[in-house]
């Protein structure tokens, strides 16, 4: 339909286009099925993401293209965050094949979605491994067709998401009791600052240091918590179960007091551009950036209340 629309305003103009293309598998987050949903699984057939590929290979983009004269200059196709490297890389290849329907295409992108390894028992994907056969396969492609085709990939997570961190503060610590009871560490941040565990179930990893700020201060002692947000929402969990977002889980953190400090880290990607802004009315937290001299520069103000409230609903006087 999108094609469609773009060939009918464009008709008869060499309009050059690129066609994202659904494979008809996918991969990410913690789902292993390559056909089943996940919130970051964006190929097969639960995902709405792209033309789907049998519309591709059977002519019928094909078709629309040659109606309204467009010029195919980019096949796309990205199959989810946290892929599979194997299953990405055979994506990948699989691409090249819907290269060939267009003689016009100059660029293959393959996406990104590649694994970071958050926490220690996580593998971040060896580029060097996985790109040597599609390396391979885009050389086969020009062996075969006398076409050299430029190769786009989207690393963003790949590139900041450790680069990044959430600090927050332990503003309270309760407790229940009985069957299913928890203590939990309740912060001065939360979805509005870091998401992805609510969304997506994400671990992420977390660190709790004294509020003096002295290294002998830390101690010893450990115990097993809850970290949750400050927003009135059940979901604002910052410790998800693994593999189970819907479920919490503890974890096994430095005993904190009040005033403590929590250190969320692995928050550099889909945290504080994909945050709950303003959400319960909290402000955008201020931003730091530290150079490779350890120099620090505010890069964001914290978000004056007044901001908030100046786009809120004005209604006019006299209605009620």
């Amino acid at each position: 339909n999108q094609l469609t629309r773009i060939g009918e305003a464009y008709s008869g103009k060499s309009q050059n286009v690129g066609i994202r293309v659904n494979p008809g598998v996918g991969s990410g987050g913690f789902s292993k099925s390559t056909t089943s949903f996940s919130k970051t699984n964006v190929g097969g057939p639960s995902s709405s993401f792209g033309i789907w590929h049998e519309l591709v290979t059977g002519g019928d983009a094909e078709a629309i293209v040659a109606k309204h004269g467009l010029v195919v200059e980019r096949i796309h196709t990205h199959i989810g965050s946290g892929s599979d490297p194997e299953i990405w890389q055979s994506v990948a290849s699989k691409s090249l094949s819907f290269c060939k329907i267009w003689d016009s295409v100059t660029a293959c992108n393959i996406g990104g979605g590649y694994k970071v390894g958050r926490n220690p028992d996580e593998q971040t994907t060896d580029l060097q491994s996985i790109g040597g056969p599609v390396k391979q396969a885009f050389e086969g492609f020009k062996q075969e067709t006398g076409r050299e085709l430029t190769l786009e990939i989207e690393p963003g997570t790949f590139l900041v998401a450790n680069a990044g961190a959430l600090v927050c503060t332990v503003q309270d610590k309760v407790f229940t009791t009985g069957e299913g009871s928890h203590t939990f560490l309740k912060l001065d941040a939360g979805m509005t600052d870091v998401l992805r565990p609510s969304l997506y179930g994400a671990i992420h990893p977390i660190t709790i240091f004294p509020n003096s700020g002295v290294t002998s201060d830390v101690g010893s002692d450990v115990e097993e918590v809850v970290v949750v947000g400050h927003c009135c929402e059940s979901g604002d969990l910052m410790t998800p179960k693994p593999g189970q977002p819907e479920d919490l889980a503890e974890r096994s953190l430095r005993a904190a007091t009040v005033g403590d400090i929590c250190v969320m880290d692995g928050s550099g990607a889909y945290c504080s551009g994909m945050s709950t802004k303003n959400y319960n009315s909290f402000p955008e937290a201020p931003e730091v950036f530290v150079d490779a001299k350890g120099e620090c520069y505010v890069i964001r103000k914290r978000q004056p209340e007044a901001k908030i409230y100046e786009q809120e609903r004005q209604v006019p006087d006299g209605v009620f």
